[in-house]
């Protein structure tokens, strides 16, 4: 069964954060999870071509997009697509994202959820409030056999907002970009190689 654990992944704009995800997502394909990734800054059809483009091949692919609406695109219903009106609306991501693990549980599949990225929630509200709602996510998502993987972009936050929020997690990882080398590190940790 899955670890239900809730991973927080730190990194500046364009220093490795998509490379980072993808190399997860695909370690979760081989393990046959189904991938439930929650998107605020992209639609999922400029993920999905993204994927693509990078030879990620996906059959058990979900989203819950906080940003076609608001965007003003096109949103057409889908077995694999919840759309949420926005990244204020904390209550309606939190029954979507319930309504995927439940069908999830039914089917027995395992799962990984990313939610990229918190940064734009707490562009739209305060990191109480945000923080507030990502302990009762992260409950409900360990209650339901979910493991998880947060993002949100350095230099962004003041160092109390960032605290918030890694308080709420398990792990704690760092990743940056070196040439064509893409390095990790768990908090405390020092630098590796991610191959």
């Amino acid at each position: 069964m899955n670890s239900k654990k809730s991973t927080l992944v730190l990194s500046k704009p364009l220093e490795g954060k998509r490379e980072f995800i993808e190399d997860y997502a695909r370690n979760a394909i081989k393990e046959n999870k189904a991938l439930l990734f929650v998107l605020t800054d992209k639609s999922p059809e400029q993920l999905k071509q993204e994927l693509l483009k990078d030879k990620i091949f996906f059959k058990n692919i979900y989203f819950v997009d906080c940003y076609s609406q608001q965007a003003g695109l096109n949103c057409q219903k889908s077995e694999n697509i919840r759309y949420v009106s926005g990244p204020l609306a904390l209550n309606e991501l939190s029954i979507a994202i319930s309504d995927f693990q439940r069908e999830f549980l039914k089917k027995e599949t395992p799962h990984l959820i990313i939610f990229d990225s918190i940064s734009t929630l707490l562009m739209y509200s305060n990191a109480e409030a945000i923080g507030r709602f990502l302990q009762i996510i992260i409950a409900k998502i360990k209650n339901l056999e979910g493991d998880m993987l947060f993002t949100i972009e350095q230099g962004m936050h003041d160092d109390k907002t960032v605290v918030t929020i890694e308080h709420l997690m398990d792990t704690i990882l760092e990743v940056k970009k070196e040439g064509n080398k893409l390095l990790m590190k768990e908090s405390g940790g020092s630098w590796a190689e991610l191959k």
